[in-house]
């Protein structure tokens, strides 16, 4: 479980300016008690709604962020189990069939830089789907349910990203033999209206399979300098990948802060990562008021919107969330200067996309408010106040030592108020509440069961 908050937790409180009142909102305890749903409409939220099942692992990454495979295995095991019910053979049979075709989206956004490239924090520790977990759900969906493996396929949105993150490779190693793999788009290109999805002006990647031009959902903005009078520019159309190609998903999203977002996990990874135009949701630097750069973001509405589309609420089966490595601060990618990162050893799983972002969500404050970083919900150009307090350990030596302590603070001020960059006037953590009210999932923490399962 997550550890209480403590006594120096409640004085950083107090010497930030934190009412006891939020504190007491922000960690309140889900308390939910979760009934299986034998026979759901959906997919989503699935027939474990408000379930989400923690396991968790001291030894499943060390000081290296290597991860073992063995333990990766082990809460796998004892993941789906706590999941579904009964062992891990009939948990993975309860959820698919042999004659099913599974898509398994992977994120590779959050990588760590390559070799001697610039614009990525120097040293950072990439978050990314974990390969250990890919091989592991293709061999339960083979081994224990029987899927063929040709009928496995890993993909992502951009050919290009997987490639970048070494997915590919991944795609050769023990264990991968049939799996294939696609992509939607090659690349990311600011037009996002391209349905073939191929790069402009070069040879066809065979691994990109395009756009569905029959089911996209319409929403009534675009992007500032696209013109408005193009209906494309108010469409956002699905993956090929999910409308023909799979009739079941498995996501393997990060526990990860972001910027425009808030938190990204599993309905992000599946709103931004399986449809096209989704750049006009954050649009920033657009206009100058009182001297400010503005950065209207519209990604509370836009990805629920975005996931309310048929073919995705049908097939949308099962999401592991690695949390492994997560990210308190600096998402989606490790370009951004404040890129922060926790060890929390530990794996996700639900059926329900709401309920384990609204537990991750919950999770990522803390971790947030530990290190001095105030809630996601509350950074922003236009949110009042610093974004940055300062860490459990300046607080302690301010208590008892203010006139230095007030020294050491003004100065890690100042140097964490030179990395923070804001783009957008807030981050939107609400698309988790607002799914939940399109009914893809609970968002109540009272309807909300978190399981933790601890390991050695």
């Amino acid at each position: 479980m997550d550890t209480p908050i403590t006594r120096r937790g409640l004085l950083l409180g107090a010497l930030a300016g934190i009412p006891i009142g939020w504190l007491a909102h922000r960690y309140w305890p889900f308390t939910g008690r979760s009934v299986e749903v034998t026979r759901p409409a959906t997919a989503m939220p699935g027939p474990f709604p408000g379930r989400v099942i923690e396991v968790q692992h001291p030894g499943s990454i060390n000081d290296h962020h290597e991860v073992n495979a063995d333990a990766v295995r082990e809460m796998m095991r004892v993941g789906m189990s706590r999941l579904v019910g009964g062992d891990v053979d009939s948990a993975w049979k309860r959820l698919f069939a042999r004659d099913d075709v599974v898509g398994i989206k992977v994120n590779p956004v959050g990588r760590k830089p390559k070799p001697g490239e610039g614009g990525r924090v120097a040293n950072a520790v990439g978050v990314i789907s974990s390969p250990a977990i890919l091989l592991e759900t293709v061999r339960c969906l083979h081994e224990y349910v029987g899927v063929p493996k040709r009928n496995i396929i890993v993909f992502e949105r951009y050919a290009n990203e997987f490639r970048d993150a070494g997915f590919e490779a991944v795609m050769s190693e023990r264990g991968m033999e049939d799996v294939r793999w696609f992509a939607s788009a090659f690349q990311y290109d600011n037009e996002q209206t391209m349905i073939d999805g191929q790069n402009s002006g070069a040879g066809r990647d065979r691994h990109v399979v395009g756009y569905d031009p029959d089911v996209f959902v319409s929403m009534g903005f675009a992007a500032p300098e696209h013109d408005r009078r193009d209906d494309r520019r108010h469409r956002s159309h699905l993956s090929m990948i999910v409308t023909r190609m799979v009739n079941k998903i498995i996501t393997i999203p990060n526990l990860k802060d972001h910027k425009s977002a808030g938190v990204t996990i599993a309905l992000k990874n599946m709103s931004h990562g399986m449809n096209n135009n989704v750049a006009r949701s954050h649009v920033s630097g657009i206009y100058r008021q009182s001297g400010a750069l503005s950065g209207p973001n519209q990604c509370n509405t836009f990805i629920p919107t975005a996931l309310n589309q048929r073919p995705l609420l049908e097939k949308a089966t099962l999401h592991i969330c690695d949390g492994l490595i997560g990210v308190y601060e600096g998402g989606p990618g490790s370009w951004n200067r404040t890129w922060g990162t926790w060890p929390r050893k530990s794996i996700f799983f639900a059926t329900d996309p709401v309920a384990l972002d609204h537990v991750g969500w919950h999770i990522i404050d803390r971790k947030r408010a530990e290190l001095g970083w105030i809630p996601v919900g509350e950074m922003g150009l236009i949110q009042a106040g610093q974004s940055v307090r300062w860490s459990p350990n300046l607080a302690a030596f301010a208590a008892m030592a203010p006139p230095h302590g007030a020294a050491a603070i003004a100065l890690e001020q100042e140097r964490l108020a030179s990395l923070v960059s804001e783009p957008f006037d807030r981050r939107q953590p609400e698309h988790v509440a607002l799914a939940g009210l399109l009914g893809l999932g609970r968002f109540d923490p009272r309807d909300i069961d978190h399981r933790t399962f601890p390991l050695r």
